[in-house]
């Protein structure tokens, strides 16, 4: 009996390890399947705009960071039941997540804005005018 479920444990590591791999969770990309939050990233006239929903998550909770080329998001849904309740049954969950996306180009750190609205985080990445594309006159 237990030999069968030592198999089955090992199968089911094996899976959740490839699974893992599968996702670029690993890797310093743009995007990633099995991590929180979902994002879009795109572009929009130049810039970087980024959306992902964090419901039930307070502003206060979250933490927006841009270093070297790379957008930290991280945060903390907490959920308090009263003391004299009784539960019966508990499918929502608090959690912390941090997620890293590295950029595609250098940004002007301080013209980032983020506006949080009814859980719903959008936040504009102006790209450096260093790093625009320059238009070269040919003579």
């Amino acid at each position: 009996m237990f030999s069968r479920l030592s198999s089955a444990l090992d199968v089911a590591i094996q899976e959740a390890v490839d699974q893992a791999r599968g996702t670029n969770y690993f890797q310093a990309s743009t995007t990633g399947r099995g991590v929180f939050p979902f994002v879009n990233l795109f572009e929009k006239e130049g810039d970087l705009v980024l959306i992902t929903e964090l419901p039930g998550i307070k502003k206060e909770e979250l933490t927006l960071e841009v270093r070297e080329g790379v957008l930290r998001l991280a945060g903390a849904r907490n959920i308090d039941y009263d003391k004299d309740c009784s539960c019966h049954r508990l499918e929502r969950k608090g959690f912390k997540f941090d997620r890293s996306l590295k950029l595609p180009f250098r940004l002007e750190g301080n013209k980032v804005q983020a506006d949080y609205k009814n859980g719903l985080l959008t936040v504009v990445l102006p790209r450096a005018e260093s790093d625009k594309p320059k238009q070269i006159a040919i003579k």
